[in-house]
């Protein structure tokens, strides 16, 4: 009896335990940081000692301190389309390194011709009087660069925009056409910075500015003009290195004046171009900034709209004097009918497709390809008789 009572109390005991049981949830490693690094020194250019102070935005570290002995395996900073910030860890899988960090061709560096003549080179396949060239790319000093962690924007690297999507993004990678923001998160700006070449020097933009300038949603029906306006602008940085292609953004309440959604257009302005001469929708590139998260969001049909002009009240224009235009269409069409029907006549084309159809073939006799037939008697064609029991 105390044997039954004391299995039952045990199984009683472990089907608590069991029902009890919770599978322990390791907490996911943070991809940002919101804790500052010290400053730390560095020597660069032949012994110059430098103190390199960090500085965090979004998350993300600028100027740390790299690792000591260097990691290949180093984490980088990605963006997404809207230009939100994600860290990528690279993994080394049987001898392959999967998502590792971004190489950009030969996009940033410069290109160095070399001439040699044959004296100079003494080659035995060359004559004398050949002259041989030789492209040398020289890649940029990355003593500030390499305190960036955040992929860089190349041309491979552009999206497409326009209504037909053949136009390119240049020189932004990030963010992408008619992406939304919302206020109080952090965007990252970024283009190509060998985009800004100055065709009067040959030189390419030292200094930029990011101008975020509100555009109607009914621009076109505004008499919208292309130079900037100060009333329209909501945001204008100050002049940045234009070697470093990034630029935070942080949409404020303040840009919405009271209203859920506002469009706008992102340009950036290179130092050789005055505020005059500045155009922000050559190459700007638009977003919507909403006070929240939106329910729903653009349709490809309706950015393609956007994109054609057809925004607002014109849209609806448009779409009810199409009914319109057929209604008259067909009018027009019963009135010329019944003006001409005095002069409709159809009948030599309806005689001529009744006698194709129901012309005389003549005599099989008289036909050339039976002519020459030779045709038996009834009576000499052979019979079949059957044999009687």
């Amino acid at each position: 009896m105390r044997t039954t009572l004391f299995a039952i109390l045990l199984g009683l005991l472990i089907n608590d335990f069991v029902v009890a049981y919770k599978p322990v949830i390791e907490p996911k490693e943070k991809l940002t940081t919101t804790e500052t690094p010290k400053p730390w020194v560095r020597t660069i250019y032949s012994g110059v000692k430098e103190i390199v102070t960090p500085t965090i935005i979004a998350g993300v570290t600028f100027s740390a301190k790299p690792p000591n002995p260097p990691n290949p395996l180093q984490p980088w900073v990605s963006l997404k389309n809207d230009g939100i910030p994600v860290t990528i860890k690279p993994q080394l899988k049987n001898g392959i390194t999967k998502k590792a960090s971004p190489t950009y061709s030969t996009y940033f560096m410069d290109v160095k011709t070399h001439t040699f003549s044959f004296e100079e080179l003494e080659a035995h396949n060359m004559d004398p009087n050949d002259v041989h060239e030789e492209e040398e790319f020289i890649p940029e000093d990355d003593t500030y660069l390499k305190l960036n962690p955040i992929i860089r924007c190349a041309p491979d690297r552009y999206s497409e925009k326009g209504l037909a999507k053949n136009i390119k993004s240049e020189p932004f990678c990030t963010p992408r056409e008619a992406t939304e923001w919302r206020v109080g998160r952090t965007y990252f700006v970024s283009w190509f910075t060998r985009f800004f070449k100055n065709e009067d020097t040959g030189k390419f933009a030292e200094k930029v500015r990011v101008h975020l300038m509100e555009v109607p949603m009914e621009a076109k029906e505004k008499g919208y003009h292309n130079k900037r306006s100060t009333n329209d602008v909501v945001h204008s940085s100050d002049w940045l290195k234009n070697l470093e292609g990034i630029y935070p953004i942080t949409p404020e309440d303040a840009w919405l004046e009271g209203e859920h959604e506002k469009k706008f257009v992102i340009s950036v302005q290179p130092d050789y171009i005055s505020d005059e001469d500045f155009d922000p929708l050559e190459y700007g590139i638009f977003v919507y900034i909403l006070l929240q998260s939106r329910v729903y969001k653009h349709s490809k049909e309706q950015i393609a709209l956007e994109n054609a002009g057809l925004t607002g009240t014109k849209w609806y224009y448009i779409a009810l004097s199409m009914p319109a235009a057929v209604a008259v269409a067909l009018f027009c069409m019963y009135v010329f009918l019944r003006i001409n029907k005095g002069n409709r006549e159809f009948s030599d084309v309806t005689n001529k497709a009744l006698k194709k159809k129901h012309r005389v073939i003549g005599k099989i006799s008289e036909m050339s390809r039976f002519k020459n037939m030779k045709n038996h008697k009834y009576e000499e064609l052979p019979t079949y008789q059957r044999k009687s029991d």
